[in-house]
Parts: C-alpha cells; sequence; structure tokens
C-alpha cells in the first residue's frame, strides 16, 4: 500500500513537471514533448553513455533503435601529475577513496558522519572534503584535499567508496575497482543498484550505514577474488571498446546528411 502511495505522488509530481516543461517549448514555437517525456528525442541521433557489459540484460528487454548509440564511456583526459604525500601510504597497505560529489562531499554532517564510521578501518583512506574542508576533521588513516584529480587517484586505489554519479560510476569500473555505492538522488539509486546486480559492488543509505556494516562489506569485497576477476573483464571491455570512434563517425555521417524532422 505503501509502495502505491508512494508511485502515485510521483507520478503526480511527474506529471506537473512535465506540463511546465512542455507549456515552456511551446511558448518558444518547438514541438510539443510526447506525454511525460522532458525531451525532444533526435531522429538522427542519441546517445546513452553507460558501460555496456552492464547493459546487456536490459538491452535484450528494450532494443535500442538505430536512432541511438551506446557510448561505454566518456572519460576526459586528465593533465594532472598527482602524487600521494610521503609516507602516507606504506608497502603493502590498501587504499580506499572516497567521494561524494559535488553535492555530498558538501554536507559537512554526512561527510562527518563517514569521517567517524571510517577512522576504525585498518586501510588507508583518501577523502574529498568539499568547500567546508575547515569543519572536517580527518581520523588518522585518512589524508584529503577539497578537491582532488579523480582520474589521477582511482588508478592508485583498491577501493572507491562513491555516491553512484554517473561519471565516477563510469570511471570506477573503466578502472576496475569494485565500489561502495552511498546514493542521495538523481541516477545515483538506480546505479547503484545496477552494481549490486552486476556485482561489481555493493551499496548502502549514507545517513543510516552502520560502522560495522561498512568495515564488513570493505573488507569483503576487497578480498573477493571472483569480483577482481568480473571487474577486470568488464574494465577490459569498455577500455578497448571502440565506441568513441563509431560515434565519431555516425556524428560526420549525420553532419552531412541529417534525417528531417531532427526531433521526434
Amino acid at each position: 500500500m505503501a509502495f502505491i502511495l508512494i508511485l502515485n505522488s510521483l507520478n503526480k509530481k511527474r506529471s506537473e513537471l512535465w506540463h511546465q516543461v512542455n507549456e515552456w517549448f511551446e511558448e518558444k514555437g518547438v514541438p510539443p514533448l510526447e506525454k511525460y517525456r522532458l525531451r525532444h528525442l533526435s531522429a538522427n541521433l542519441n546517445v546513452c553513455v553507460y558501460p555496456k557489459p552492464l547493459m546487456d540484460d536490459y538491452l535484450r528487454l528494450c532494443p535500442l533503435g538505430d536512432e541511438w548509440h551506446v557510448l561505454n564511456h566518456s572519460l576526459r583526459k586528465s593533465s594532472e601529475n598527482f602524487q600521494l604525500p610521503a609516507g602516507f601510504k606504506r608497502e603493502n597497505e590498501k587504499l580506499i577513496y572516497l567521494s561524494l560529489g559535488s553535492i555530498g562531499s558538501n554536507i559537512p554532517s554526512l561527510m562527518s558522519r563517514l569521517v567517524k564510521l571510517l577512522a576504525n578501518c585498518k586501510h588507508k583512506i583518501i577523502v574529498v572534503k568539499g568547500k567546508f574542508h575547515d569543519q572536517l576533521e580527518l581520523a588518522e588513516n585518512m589524508w584529503g584535499e577539497p578537491f582532488l584529480p579523480q582520474l589521477e587517484i582511482i588508478p592508485l586505489v583498491n577501493l572507491v567508496i562513491t555516491h553512484g554519479g554517473n561519471n565516477t560510476f563510469i570511471e570506477t569500473l573503466y578502472f576496475g575497482k569494485p565500489m561502495i555505492v552511498m546514493p542521495l538522488f538523481s541516477d545515483q539509486p538506480d546505479n547503484a543498484q545496477r552494481a549490486v546486480e552486476s556485482k561489481v559492488g555493493v551499496f548502502f543509505d549514507p545517513f543510516t550505514v552502520e560502522e560495522k556494516q561498512l568495515l564488513k562489506a570493505i573488507d569483503e569485497l576487497l578480498n573477493n577474488s571472483e569480483m577482481a576477476q568480473r571487474l577486470e573483464k568488464i574494465s577490459k571491455e569498455i577500455r578497448e571498446s571502440q565506441s568513441m570512434d563509431v560515434l565519431v563517425k555516425k556524428i560526420e555521417k549525420i553532419a552531412t546528411n541529417p534525417k528531417i524532422p531532427s526531433i521526434m
């Protein structure tokens, strides 16, 4: 019963938002939206940025049309030369990266809670402290800065604790690291569930997870050889994918011979 009430409330809010967006489009002379869809689809090309190894079962159930292209990743290149502070990590120690994104990292009470939970972790932890870094006191097993070059750090660590936003989620898979997802909103809960379904990680509510749960999950993930092999395979498929080259060719082709209309 509770689920039905929540679903009805969600559908009501979605309907209200759709009407507002559709009215704005019509005011601008743009064709009306398909009911409850908040953006037009292109008749030429739509890009879904998500690792195909994690989509295969979805695509079998709901195949995409020719106007869609699955891009395995869209990693940006990093030009930073990052180095860990001298003496932070000793040989044979495990490294964990904790980042809750630009929003989660800027909630001092939440970050303080997680730091407290992880203070007794036997591994070293790199923390993105966010703009309220002066309110966050790290434990002895931690080091962090307000902002850190994520693409330089993830290859160095053994485990990622993330909010599950699409960029971090895909980057973690690209480098073949297990993850603990602590979702807050938007795409993050979906990615958290996908991590569990694909057996590449676990997820917890960051506001309610207990220390014992979190530390146990860390040890289990770091010692899961089957997951490590699965992640290695997924990482290899993502890295070797030619999906970006294919996308560029599709864009070039459309630029010279677009379909009309351009939206549907």
